[in-house]
């Protein structure tokens, strides 16, 4: 599964790419995998809204396993007895958490 995240200060988010071993969602869409890493202070993470138009972010090439599942609790189309079956997902940064923006409402 692709795994993609754009709250860059979260410490399991690698390039747009998120290495976390389990992730959950939950039913506002928000993501509850999501763990603030202080050491990503604002000086260094990347301004995307400055930078998207000249250079594009570096994205890690990063894809788990078959294996691993998605808990989601979202009323979703891909919610499949509590676990996602979209081929990947992606966590947009619009709140606190991040939420996952695959979500197609069921």
């Amino acid at each position: 599964m692709d795994l993609r995240c754009q709250k860059t200060d979260c410490k399991h988010n690698n390039c747009y790419a998120c290495k976390a071993k389990e992730v959950h969602i939950a039913k506002n869409t928000d993501c509850k995998t999501f763990d603030k890493d202080f050491e990503k202070t604002t000086g260094i993470l990347q301004d995307v809204s400055r930078d998207m138009f000249e250079v594009a972010p570096e994205i890690g090439n990063f894809s788990h396993s078959d294996k691993l599942c998605v808990d989601c609790k979202a009323k979703c189309l891909f919610n499949k007895m509590g676990k996602c079956n979209a081929n990947g997902i992606t966590v947009l940064q619009n709140n606190e958490k991040g939420f996952c923006g695959t979500f197609i409402e069921e």
